[in-house]
């Protein structure tokens, strides 16, 4: 070799060490955990912000196999095997051996020819997050078939994700947590509106303080005020003689979530303005103020601007309540969730009742299709009928069948089949037109969307057999 060649050699050496040294102090300076694994699922490295969350130093996973690590229990869970098997980003939430609790965002990278060649995941720490049940907090809830408060604990479940749409819920989530913003969850019933507004409560400043859940429908109009601000001895035949402090005085020091907050009668939005506004309360019967600290979170599956042009919500309230939204969308719109959440509840429930039941693949895949109206909720209701009622071990299609029966949609449980062009046609359209009604709750507006006249919405209607809410028609 000549004396030129060695020395840019030497050169080039010295050139792609100084930027491996750069690259890993840039890698080790960022605020999240990095994991790096080869297209197979060896380890090649970790950052030290990893080996601080995980309890792990990185001598113990560089070159090993993550199915091995696995296996020997380093981890529960590996969002790069995920990834490795469906090729398609991926997120999990898995335990150390060290009891650390990490959520892990596993990231394909493809060469040239499409092969995998490199998975990078992004990885936090929500240890606190997800440790609930070691630390009992109080939550208070009213039943309308009691005449009094009962304490209840409640411990969050895990928030299991894989769609961009939720994992952008838990972004924006553990954002708004680090400030005092009032936060207005919206989404249909069933979507997890409580959790998000619990994960919100243990990640802010006042994670210590309690952690109240308000239903404002649940509550008879006659008592809501006084449950709310509490009420002073004397104030009203049959109350306590002592006066009765309300659930506001209650969640001071931490966080309330009124949830169907719709539902609150205008009379007291005028009162909850104030306790925006002020952080004031008063008591049925008081005429001095009391100074609360709490955060307030609202929750609702109503459209509430619909509401503020009838006149049945105040404008000034929503606006004081909608200072950062975050919208949960229904799981018909992150079908990515529904096989994690399916696995999830499985071994939940399996766990639960001492079982040991199963679903195939096959159904995995049929139950991916359907639509849950009643989103994580029903989903979570019928892995547990299906745990309790179901005789063999494997869960079978028949199982399955009998669960859905006589309900408007169940074709996705029939054997596939190649459709006509015709057929083709007709599921996008009924799809589309049911979706435009869905979102906007007329034949008029949903009309407006699709490009067409009034009338031929209300003829697909008819022929599609479509079911929706027409108060806006």
């Amino acid at each position: 070799m000549k004396e030129t060649d060695y020395n840019e050699l030497v050169r080039r050496i010295e050139q792609l060490e100084a930027d491996n040294s750069e690259l890993k102090t840039i890698i080790d300076s960022i605020y999240a955990g990095i994991y790096l694994a080869d297209g197979e699922g060896k380890t090649l490295m970790v950052n030290s912000i990893y080996e601080t969350m995980s309890g792990i130093p990185a001598s113990e996973l560089v070159g090993k196999n993550l199915k091995d690590l696995v296996n020997e229990g380093y981890f529960t869970e590996s969002a790069s095997l995920v990834v490795i098997q469906t090729r398609s980003p991926a997120t999990v939430i898995y335990t150390c051996k060290t009891g650390k609790k990490l959520m892990a965002k596993g990231k394909p990278i493809f060469d040239k020819k499409g092969q995998l060649v490199r998975i990078v995941n992004t990885v936090w720490d929500i240890t606190e997050l997800m440790n609930m049940e070691s630390r009992v907090e109080e939550a208070r809830e009213f039943s309308p078939q009691e005449d009094k408060q009962r304490l209840k604990l409640e411990a969050m479940e895990d928030f299991v994700a894989r769609s961009e749409k939720m994992l952008k819920v838990l972004d924006l989530a553990m954002r708004v947590a680090r400030v005092d913003s009032t936060v207005l969850v919206l989404g249909e019933s069933g979507v997890g509106k409580e959790i998000i507004a619990k994960i919100i409560h243990k990640a802010g400043k006042n994670n210590q303080g309690p952690f109240i859940k308000v239903n404002c429908a649940s509550i008879p109009e006659n008592l809501l005020e006084s449950e709310l601000f509490g009420y002073e001895k004397g104030s009203f035949t049959g109350a306590n003689k002592e006066g009765k402090i309300g659930m506001f005085e209650m969640a001071n020091g931490g966080t309330i979530l009124l949830d169907e907050i719709a539902e609150l009668p205008v009379h007291l939005q005028a009162k909850l303005l104030r306790v925006l506004q002020d952080k004031e309360i008063i008591p049925v019967g008081g005429t001095r103020a009391r100074r609360v600290d709490i955060r307030v979170i609202a929750a609702t599956n109503r459209n509430l601007i619909d509401m503020v042009k009838k006149g049945t919500f105040r404008e000034d309230l929503y606006y004081r309540l909608n200072v950062v939204p975050v919208y949960i969308p229904p799981l018909r719109e992150r079908k990515d969730d529904i096989s994690f959440l399916l696995v999830y509840f499985m071994n939940k429930y399996n766990k639960k009742y001492n079982t040991n039941k199963k679903l195939s693949n096959e159904i995995i895949e049929k139950l991916t299709n359907y639509s849950w109206p009643g989103n994580v909720r029903e989903l979570q209701n019928f892995v547990e009928r299906m745990i309790v009622i179901t005789k063999d071990e494997n869960i079978s299609l028949q199982d399955i069948k009998d669960y859905f029966v006589g309900r408007q949609e169940d074709s996705f449980l029939e054997e596939e089949r190649d459709l006509t062009l015709k057929e083709q046609v007709e599921r996008l359209e009924k799809a589309a037109v049911e979706e435009a009604l869905r979102r906007y709750g007329s034949t008029r507006k949903a009309a407006d969307v699709l490009g067409i006249d009034q009338s031929t919405v209300v003829r697909k209607v008819k022929k599609y057999n479509i079911q929706y809410s027409d108060d806006a028609d």
